[in-house]
């Protein structure tokens, strides 16, 4: 039967979500439960949460109170994110003591396997270092300078005995500090002379990098000193020994599978 020309099915769809009317619903032992069931969910509980208070299916909580939005400001619901996140912060303290016991035990085992480093060894490492991060010469521009820059401290004093190997001290070098406006360029240039063992009156005159408010920049705070420069006055001969390293090495490194510099 068609009730307007519309299926059964139809209107049954139309229907769906209305409460029926009072006079039509006879007494339920479960109209308290689901009256409890709203006034949780308006409290802030979670459905799965309110089926296991109320000891009902989770489907049937969720038929009673899903038109119910939750409300994330409520007491409840906070009190469940911090529990949350304590449980979260403690299971990763656990990780993170355990991953940096790991983290030890590995630097141990390197350190074991590093041992002493020879004269050899500062020269290899201090010539790969450099040509990593220093200035190089280019057939297009000759500038056969030994000029290094870097943020790493344990970085620039092997660059240092690298130089001392070379014949040069650290009173004949120049020092420069390379830094962001908003910090203390005099007071890095004292933490770099401490913290390397380097005549304070050999640093020249800082490098000032401007702030761009819009860069999100993680080294700030005390902890901030800047890059180093560190250049070598009349150092050609240093600078072709390093180079020469640098092409034995790669010659060696690449010999074993015929890599273009194990060819020349």
């Amino acid at each position: 039967m068609k009730i307007f020309g519309v299926g059964n099915g139809t209107l049954t769809d139309w229907l769906r979500g209305i409460e029926p009317p009072e006079w039509t619903r006879r007494p339920n032992a479960k109209d308290d439960l689901r009256r409890e069931a709203v006034d949780l969910r308006e409290a802030g509980w979670s459905i799965n949460d309110i089926a296991v208070k109320l000891g009902v299916a989770k489907s049937t909580a969720f038929n009673w109170v899903g038109h119910v939005p939750l409300d994330r400001d409520s007491e409840r619901a906070r009190e469940k994110r911090e529990l949350a996140e304590k449980r979260i912060a403690g299971r990763w303290d656990d990780f993170r003591k355990q991953r940096d016991q790991q983290q030890c035990d590995v630097w141990a085992e390197a350190a074991r396997a590093v041992g002493s480093l020879s004269d050899r060894d500062v020269l290899l490492l201090g010539a790969v270092a450099y040509w990593c991060e220093g200035a190089k010469s280019k057939p297009w521009a000759r500038r056969d300078k030994l000029i290094f820059i870097n943020s790493d401290p344990g970085l620039l004093a092997l660059y240092l005995r690298f130089l001392e190997l070379g014949g040069y001290r650290a009173e004949e070098l120049g020092f420069r500090v390379n830094i962001h406006e908003t910090a203390d360029p005099a007071a890095a240039a004292d933490w770099w002379a401490a913290e390397l063992g380097v005549p304070r009156d050999r640093f020249l005159k800082p490098t000032i990098k401007a702030h761009v408010p819009r860069t999100r920049r993680h080294n700030v705070g005390d902890d901030y000193h800047g890059c180093l420069t560190i250049t070598v006055p009349k150092c050609r001969s240093l600078y072709w020994r390093m180079e020469g390293v640098m092409k034995a090495i790669i010659r060696e490194a690449t010999s074993t599978y015929g890599g273009a510099e194990a060819r020349r």
